[in-house]
């Protein structure tokens, strides 16, 4: 595990927290689709991808399994326990696991790179006999389809979100079970600009602001059942917003400001995107600049932060 120290000395911004969680030197010096599909072929495949297949048997011989950060990265706990440090000292059990802080990856790259694929290459899952893009079928295609590698390479913003993935930027604290839950079926909601909305639908309806035992589900249950898809832990999401002054101390305290406008508004990584319409319609790579933009911006108001604290 690198320290903070180290961490801070070594391009923060850029730093990958899957290296953090492998001693593989090859995996840590691989770099951008390459890595990305090196982390993602961890599960066996299904025979119908053969070159999938073929991909994690080579990859765990070469590279050994890099594990989730949110799970696994000591560094990045520790910079939890530095920027927000009453979730430990304070024992929020809604936040801890077994003594670990519990983690949400903010946006997903691999639900959006699914519909993105389906849109520009949409005889893709037909060849397979199957009716969506998965994970296996697009590790599939960029290990026998140069044309598939040709379509990534076209989207600058694409690869940039790739990279900005497992940055600093696109982590956050969060309550026990709120990581999976929120994000929805087939990974639907996976993504901030989505959450952000629904969480400031439960501020505006008087959340916050309250300690768990006074305020603790008078606000409407609805806004907490729809931001976790009527899933679990909707006790550990309301005692986390209510620990909160309002929406903006929301904001502020967890280094969202490049997720609103100057009025604290969110707003969609791309036109059209609403918690009622979550899949990306044609304005791919507006999407994707949006959310390298502020998984960027928000891992340099972290790093300013830490930079005070860390002599």
């Amino acid at each position: 595990m690198k320290s903070i120290e180290e961490f801070l000395q070594n391009n923060p911004i850029s730093y990958d927290f899957s290296d953090d969680c492998t001693d593989n030197a090859a995996y840590q010096e691989k770099k951008g689709y390459e890595k990305y599909f090196i982390y993602r072929s961890r599960e066996r495949a299904a025979e119908k991808f053969p070159a999938c297949v073929k991909a994690i048997e080579r990859n765990s011989r070469l590279y050994g399994v890099a594990k989730d950060p949110d799970t696994c990265s000591q560094l990045l706990q520790e910079i939890y326990s530095l920027l927000w440090p009453d979730v430990r000292e304070c024992k929020k059990e809604y936040m801890m696991s077994g003594g670990w802080i519990c983690s949400d990856t903010m946006t997903s790259r691999q639900a959006v790179l699914n519909h993105f694929v389906r849109s520009k290459m949409p005889e893709a899952p037909g060849r397979y006999g199957e009716k969506y893009v998965s994970n296996d079928m697009c590790i599939d295609l960029y290990e026998s389809d140069p044309l598939f590698r040709e379509m990534l390479e076209e989207s600058e913003d694409l690869a940039h979100f790739v990279r900005a993935y497992h940055t600093l930027g696109n982590y956050i604290p969060a309550p026990y079970g709120f990581n999976c839950a929120r994000s929805g079926h087939f990974a639907s909601h996976d993504s901030w600009d989505l959450t952000l909305m629904k969480i400031k639908e439960f501020y505006d309806a008087g959340g916050g602001g309250q300690s768990n035992s006074e305020k603790l589900f008078t606000v409407p249950e609805s806004k907490i059942m729809e931001l976790l898809h009527c899933n679990r832990e909707i006790f550990c999401c309301c005692q986390w917003l209510n620990s909160f002054a309002g929406w903006a101390d929301f904001i502020d305290k967890n280094y969202l400001q490049d997720f609103v406008d100057a009025a604290y508004q969110p707003f969609p990584f791309s036109k059209g995107h609403a918690w009622e319409s979550p899949w990306v319609r044609g304005d791919f790579d507006h999407f994707f600049r949006n959310a390298w933009q502020c998984i960027e911006k928000r891992s340099e108001r972290m790093i300013r932060e830490i930079e005070k604290i860390i002599p």
